[in-house]
């Protein structure tokens, strides 16, 4: 039976990946009927590689079916984000590349196993969570994904939740479209990452080639170097 989804809530925090943020979003709203809200710990703009992102409500304010976690820099020092979590019970947690880090550190994942940026690892391990070489790992209702490459494949479990095969390839179909004519941009910000990411939507979505693009990784870093992720 398909899954009715409310609301789902993508997190954003000073430091936060603009290009994790916009391949969840591009995704998940299209959801059939669900609200979707970028949330913070308080309302207005933060900042963070690849651009800004608007935050429209403060944590308390929502109750989401689903939340969002991109990485970014300096995730894991934000235990308020991981505490909120814990209240509301969302169905699922999404996270990507250091966003595994955040939740880690918040002693959400403690005794699971995630997937994460490679730099990120040790900072798993010294919470109590195996940090797993896949890409897309599901264990509950958390979905940790390695970085943008993978970030469409971990909210396609949630889409398959939702709607089954038939909504997943209505989406892949829909964002083909859209990515093909730049009728509906992933993201206000000039990114280096954002033409790559929808090329390889559309080669996902179509079928294309033999393996997604998306299967490449990628090395996310800003101006001073990958060790900043951290």
């Amino acid at each position: 039976m398909p899954t009715m989804l409310r609301t789902v809530a993508v997190v954003a925090y000073q430091g936060v990946l603009a290009d994790e943020s916009a391949a969840f979003v591009d995704v998940l709203s299209r959801l059939p009927g669900a609200r979707l809200v970028t949330v913070g710990a308080r309302v207005g703009i933060v900042a963070g590689p690849g651009g800004a992102q608007a935050v429209e409500a403060r944590f308390f304010e929502v109750d989401p079916d689903v939340v969002v976690v991109p990485g970014g820099l300096g995730s894991h020092r934000h235990a308020e984000i991981a505490a909120w979590i814990r209240h509301v019970r969302p169905r699922w947690v999404l996270t990507s590349s250091t966003g595994s880090a955040l939740l880690a550190a918040g002693g959400l994942l403690r005794g699971r196993r995630a997937a994460t940026h490679w730099l990120a690892a040790p900072l798993l391990e010294r919470h109590g969570v195996a940090a797993a070489p896949e890409r897309l790992v599901v264990d509950g209702p958390f979905v940790t994904c390695a970085g943008l490459a993978s970030t469409f494949e971990a909210a396609d479990v949630v889409v398959r939740a939702v709607g089954g095969d038939a909504l997943v390839a209505h989406i892949h179909e829909e964002m083909r479209r859209d990515a093909l004519g730049e009728r509906r941009p992933c993201s206000p910000s000039r990114s280096r990452y954002r033409a790559r990411a929808r090329r390889s939507a559309v080669a996902a979505a179509t079928g294309g080639a033999a393996r997604s693009p998306w299967a490449r990784p990628v090395e996310l870093e800003d101006e001073t170097g990958p060790s900043s992720m951290l």
